[in-house]
């Protein structure tokens, strides 16, 4: 009797020895899962960050592109009144040619009847040998051969000067021919290092869309990882619990779209590229003065007020590294500050009219980083179409 009372006490102590191995290998299990998922989401948090910097990176190569575009573009315009000012002087010596050839072939011919008519009348009144024979002396008859040798002299000095200007302004042409072909060479490289240039842009646009949705599986998948970690109740360990609320603390926040700047209005009064004697680095949005502004997406604002040419501004640095540019509101009409933290959607100013502008409207741009004093400025219509960052 008494044994069994023994060995009582002592199942239960080996139970319990049991039962706290097993709560301590689940507990060891549960923090061995949630490091592999911290791990894993910190190795997507480094791709992602990876990505972006691919992005910007390639970004910044596409808007060094475009303003090289640029610049060939306004070579191209700078040689076009040359060559146009050249065609219109061939032209006109083309024409000046062919009336000089008229007239030596006019008086070719003429010279050609007062000879032949020395002998016959042919169908003229009166022939070179009536004029001769109708001298009333020998000195009216040298008189007579004189002057009719001067008519041909003269005719055939005519024909000669004539000649000479059709000689002077055929190598005038040939000249001329010389600077257009050169300048129609210059204006072809130019042509055909803008067209290498493009193909350089769509080569990157492709590059960049797939980075874009790598990227952005990169977040979907953080995402996922972030639910799976903000779900965890399970009892930790002080160090893996201090782990996953830092590692919670660092979320991927933006969900790869870019809101309208301007939700009410979509009418655009002036396109990104080149305008006249300037590039517009841009898009223009027509609206009323005190329409509602939006941010594009979550971001911090680095600058909101004056600004040469905009009149004011506000500049927001989003998560993936960009920055949208809103331009030409008036200062009464911004309502972020510097530093402050905004929301997609968020109104952040109106529409106004300040600055270089010819009516009210919102300058939109987006740029991939400052050098020196100058916004890297890209072409803001690919992130504006919903596609995902």
């Amino acid at each position: 009797m008494k044994s069994k009372k023994r060995v009582i006490p002592f199942i239960i102590t080996v139970m319990l020895m049991v039962s706290n191995m097993n709560l301590a290998y689940a507990q060891n299990d549960a923090n061995l899962a949630v490091k592999d998922l911290i791990d894993n989401y910190n190795k997507r948090l480094e791709v992602i960050q990876q990505l972006n910097n691919q992005e910007e990176q390639i970004q910044g190569q596409l808007s060094t592109i475009n303003r090289q575009i640029y610049e060939y573009d306004q070579l191209v315009s700078e040689l076009q009144p040359d060559i146009d000012k050249i065609t219109m002087k061939m032209q006109s010596i083309q024409i000046n040619i062919s009336n000089t050839e008229k007239n030596i072939d006019y008086r070719n011919q003429l010279l050609k009847n007062r000879l032949n008519n020395m002998y016959t009348s042919g169908n003229l009144s009166v022939s070179f040998i009536e004029v001769l024979l109708g001298s009333t002396d020998f000195g009216d008859f040298i008189n007579r051969v004189s002057m009719l040798t001067m008519v041909i002299k003269s005719d055939k000095q005519l024909i000669e000067v004539m000649s000479q200007d059709k000689v002077n302004l055929t190598k005038l042409k040939d000249e001329l021919d010389q600077q257009q072909s050169l300048l129609l060479a210059q204006r072809n490289t130019l042509s055909s290092a803008k067209a290498a240039q493009e193909e350089k842009i769509n080569q990157r646009i492709a590059l960049l869309d797939q980075l874009q949705k790598k990227s952005q599986a990169e977040v979907d998948t953080a995402h996922k990882v972030e639910e799976d970690l903000s779900s965890i109740d399970d009892k930790l360990t002080p160090e893996v619990e201090a782990q996953l609320n830092a590692v919670l603390q660092n979320k991927v926040w933006s969900d790869g779209f870019w809101d309208w700047p301007v939700p009410s209005s979509h009418m655009i009064t002036s396109d990104f590229g080149p305008r006249v004697q300037e590039f517009h680095a841009g898009i223009d949005i027509g609206a009323p003065i005190g329409t509602s502004i939006v941010a594009v997406d979550n971001g911090i604002v680095l600058y909101a007020g004056k600004a040469n040419g905009f009149g004011n501004w506000v500049v927001i640095k989003h998560s993936n590294g960009l920055m949208s540019v809103y331009g030409h509101m008036f200062g009464a009409g911004i309502y972020v500050s510097v530093g402050q933290e905004v929301k997609l959607g968020q109104t952040i100013a109106v529409v106004g009219n300040d600055g270089q502008s010819t009516g009210p409207h919102l300058h939109f741009a987006v740029a991939t980083g400052i050098t020196g004093n100058k916004m890297n400025y890209i072409d803001p219509r690919p992130y504006l179409d919903n596609k995902k960052l």
